[in-house]
């Protein structure tokens, strides 16, 4: 006799519901005159300390940078004033942050297209971070 995926699950869940069985247990008894007691499997009984914090890893680090992140407020992208640009941001992200679109192709300055000027060199602008100092971009 052959069976099918969905026979087969029926059969295996009508056996489960006729020995009162579920995937992590034995349902308990409804009975009132009969004792309630469960049996549980204990599939990740061995897991319930896995999650518990260690004390032997001494004090909680911060995750984070250490005092923050370097803000550069003396940018300027085709003379509009950037707020919160952040020293190492590329350069694409500093002009979005003013609406100055920048067109950019490749993501890793290889074609060319995203070329503006820094402070009067011509650079990549998906490539290139933002300095700490004065930074003058101007779109080609």
């Amino acid at each position: 006799m052959m069976y099918t995926a969905r026979s087969f699950i029926g059969t295996f869940l009508a056996l489960c519901l006729i020995a009162k069985v579920t995937a992590f247990g034995v349902i308990p008894r409804t009975n009132s005159a009969a004792p309630s007691s469960t049996t549980r499997l204990h599939f990740f009984g061995g897991l319930s300390n896995a999650f518990k914090n260690d004390d032997g890893l001494g004090k909680p680090q911060n995750a984070g940078l250490k005092n923050g992140p370097k803000y550069n407020d003396n940018v300027t992208v085709n003379g509009k004033k950037v707020e919160g640009a952040v020293a190492g941001q590329k350069l694409t992200a500093v002009a979005n942050k003013v609406r100055v679109k920048i067109p950019v192709n490749c993501q890793k300055g290889d074609c060319g297209t995203c070329t503006v000027k820094l402070n009067g060199r011509q650079v990549k602008a998906c490539s290139t971070p933002l300095p700490t100092g004065k930074a003058k971009i101007e779109t080609l």
